[in-house]
């Protein structure tokens, strides 16, 4: 290669390596530029205080210190914030770096409203800026003031809601950690309250970090009227905080916590329905909650039954009107009562705390019955007088099964039964040998019948106490459909003679059916020392050839009493009644169970009819509008023929009623009530009513017990029991069917 050609060569790689080194500096990537908090994060200052020490920041870029650089601290704009001693303080503050890169803030000050926060610094270039953590604190309590729990009001020996008194600064900020002390009223006498964790009238709390202090277990005193509680800390120049106070006359819960046991009869858009169980309650804080229980539920129309289903839980409250009817919500898994609903509504008209009438009070069916509070579940003993009532199955007859059951005997002996199912007759029948099992912890117990002809008749039962047992039949037997209620006769049992009934009248109430549909039959029937029947009978079944009637007197009839040693071992309690009648519009063939307790179960015996229920002996005193007087517990269940359904046409739906109604004497002979209804006619086309007004004037008839009521249309009787005054109660008009109990509100 020649001199020339090398040196050209030369020349042009290093040109080359020149536009190589020229390239690569161009794409170099600057160093970052970040910023840090130094120091002066973490601290806190009492509100209007300056903090201790700067913020203090440190600007690098890459890893060099970066002087002359701008950084710019910033706190909050409201809320807890500071202010920098610039030279006109404010929010921010702007510094520069040193040669170390090191930023200053001025001296910052905390405002006046305590709390967390953060401050910032940022210079331009760095991606995040610096963040420092400050608290401004309260400063020291000044003040207190009560900001929860006044005024109030608890019922005496009732626990108050929370008292809260707040402690702040002179700044209005919550003081933390300051020892409050709650006071009520002192002195021997008048409202005033304890705190439970003392047992005293005073009581410690510590401020939060608010600054409230909180006692959550005050509880009234005997005495009810208002006081005072008050709270305040120690140091305090300015004024206590002061919570104002009321005890209130102690309201007992809907129910008092137990067991209770109902049973509803009705229908639903699918034909009749029984339904019986019982429901637990618990109570607290002037509330009654349902928590358990078990039902039974029986529907003709639909085929359907359902034993021992759990109850799971329900509701109990105060209807809101003009009554004080108890409404009870009771809550299930099942999906075919109330089209998978899962809960049924029972409206409740209390006579006592234990016992009331009611009717079922939803949209899914009508029906009426009784509640009571369970005082025993012990297995059954001796003697009982019941009867069954419904339709057989699968022919639809109305069938009234009424007997005793003695649960005692191994072979049957001293149990004796009769049946009528659709007009077909069978009398003084046999058990043979008869057995139960349980009562599982609720009650539920299940009898199985033997006949001595026939099929089991299978029957569940839900123990009341020791005298009543309310019974809806199991569908295993495949028999009926029936519901009915027990009689227990204890020590009775057996013991029967002419002697318990005779010189005796009972007042009977009996529902069921004859050709014409429903049928009511009540009455007071005088038992005579001669073997006759004397009284008055009351009637309705909707027929226009066959018109109501109401009080008549009876003026044949006769009976005997299964005595010891004949029939079925005798001594039962059975009484056959013949021919009952008031010569002209009536005549009834009927049987009796006595449980030698003053009640007695009844089921007619007549090809035409069957009608069964309670009878219960009226008191031998001379009664005057003067026993018919103060609240009474009524229901009436019945039919009318005046309620129009959809798309027209005449329906003879039920129709259910429950309420209280005050009894008012004007003389020995006469007197008014007044009062409301709870109504449930939508198996009739119309829909639930509550407060419906009611009024009526009644008086005495020529017969003892017998009172005539007449409403604004139509009229019923009312059949007296008790000098104290329970009876039963019948429409007497062609305008409707109608009956029910009637119980003194104790």
């Amino acid at each position: 290669m020649t001199l020339r050609k090398s040196i050209l060569l030369f020349i042009g790689l290093g040109m080359i390596a020149a536009l190589v080194a020229c390239s690569s500096s161009s794409t170099k990537t600057p160093p970052a530029i970040t910023i840090a908090a130094t120091s002066g994060g973490g601290q806190s200052a009492v509100v209007g205080a300056p903090f201790t020490n700067p913020l203090v920041a440190t600007v690098m870029s890459g890893t060099t210190p970066a002087s002359g650089v701008t950084v710019t601290f910033t706190a909050p704009g409201t809320g807890a914030s500071g202010t920098f001693a610039t030279p006109t303080p404010g929010v921010t503050d702007t510094e520069t770096t040193n040669s170390s890169g090191v930023a200053t803030s001025q001296i910052f000050t905390a405002n006046t409203t305590a709390g967390a926060y953060s401050v910032t610094a940022s210079t331009s270039g760095a991606a995040t800026p610096a963040s420092y953590s400050l608290t401004n604190t309260a400063g020291a309590p000044a003040a207190i003031a009560a900001t929860g729990g006044t005024p109030q009001s608890a019922a005496v020996g009732a626990t108050y809601g929370s008292l809260v008194a707040q402690v702040t600064d002179g700044d209005s900020n919550g003081v933390a950690g300051v020892t409050v002390t709650f006071t009520a009223n002192t002195g021997g006498t008048g409202a005033s309250g304890t705190f439970t964790s003392t047992t005293s009238n005073t009581e410690t709390a510590n401020t939060d970090a608010n600054g409230n202090a909180t006692v959550t277990d005050l509880v009234a005193n005997s005495t009810t009227g208002a006081f005072t509680v008050t709270a305040d800390f120690t140091g305090d120049t300015g004024t206590a905080a002061s919570f104002a106070l009321t005890n209130t006359v102690a309201v007992p819960p809907p129910l008092a916590a137990g067991n209770y046991v109902f049973s509803v009869t009705g229908t639903n858009a699918n034909g009749s329905f029984y339904w019986a169980g019982v429901f637990t309650v618990t109570t607290g804080g002037g509330t009654s909650t349902i928590t358990g229980g078990e039902q039974d539920y029986s529907d003709f129309g639909e085929a359907n039954f359902i034993s021992a289903e759990p109850i799971t839980g329900g509701s109990i409250t105060t209807a809101s009107g003009s009554d004080s009817d108890l409404l009870i919500t009771l809550n299930f898994a099942d999906s075919y009562i109330n089209g998978g609903a899962g809960n049924l509504t029972l409206d409740a008209s209390m006579a006592s705390t234990t016992n009331g009438q009611l009717i079922e009070y939803d949209d899914w069916g009508s029906g009426s019955g009784e509640l009571r509070a369970q005082s025993s579940t012990a297995a059954p003993s001796a003697g009982y007088a019941f009867y069954l009532s419904g339709w057989d199955y699968p022919n639809g007859f109305p069938l009234v099964l009424g007997g005793v059951l003695n649960v005692n005997s191994a072979t049957g002996s001293g149990s004796v039964f009769d049946a009528n199912d659709g007009g077909t007759l069978s009398s003084d029948q046999l058990f043979s040998a008869t057995s139960f099992t349980g009562p599982d912890p609720l009650g539920l117990v299940t009898f199985t019948l033997n006949p001595s002809s026939g099929g089991t008749v299978i029957v569940d039962g839900y123990i009341v106490d020791s005298t009543r047992i309310y019974l809806v039949e199991n569908w295993s037997d495949g028999f009926a459909t029936t519901a009915g209620e027990a009689r227990g006769q204890g020590a009775n049992t057996g013991t029967f003679s002419s002697s318990s009934i005779s010189g005796s009248t009972y007042v009977i109430g009996t529902v069921g059916n004859d050709t014409n549909g429903a049928l009511d039959v009540a009455g007071a029937l005088t038992f005579n020392s001669d073997g006759t029947v004397s009284g008055n009978l009351s009637f309705n079944d909707l027929a226009a050839t066959n018109p109501a009637q109401g009080g008549a007197a009876i003026t044949g009839g006769t009976y005997t009493i299964d005595a010891s040693g004949t029939g079925n071992d005798g001594g039962t309690g059975r009484v056959t009644v013949t021919g009952v009648t008031d010569g002209a519009t009536f005549t009834y063939d009927l049987q009796l169970y006595l449980d030698g307790n003053g009640h007695a179960s009844v089921i007619s015996m007549d090809e035409g009819d069957g009608v069964a229920g309670q009878s219960e002996l009226q008191a031998s005193a001379t009664f005057t509008a003067d026993n018919f007087t103060g609240p009474y517990s009524i229901y009436l269940t019945g039919f009318t023929t005046s309620e129009l359904v959809s798309g027209g046409g005449t329906s003879f739906g039920e129709v259910d009623m429950v309420g209280v109604l005050t009894a008012t004497p004007s003389s020995s002979s006469a007197g008014t009530l007044s009062g409301f209804f709870d109504s449930n006619d939508v198996q009739a086309g119309g829909s639930l009513t509550p407060d419906g007004p009611a009024s009526a004037s009644y008086a005495t008839t020529s017969t003892n017990g017998v009172f005539t009521v007449t409403p604004p249309s139509g009229f019923l009787t009312f059949y007296m029991t008790q000098t104290a005054g329970s009876g039963v109660i019948i429409e007497n008009d062609n305008s409707g069917l109608a009956i029910g109990p009637a119980s003194p509100v104790q």
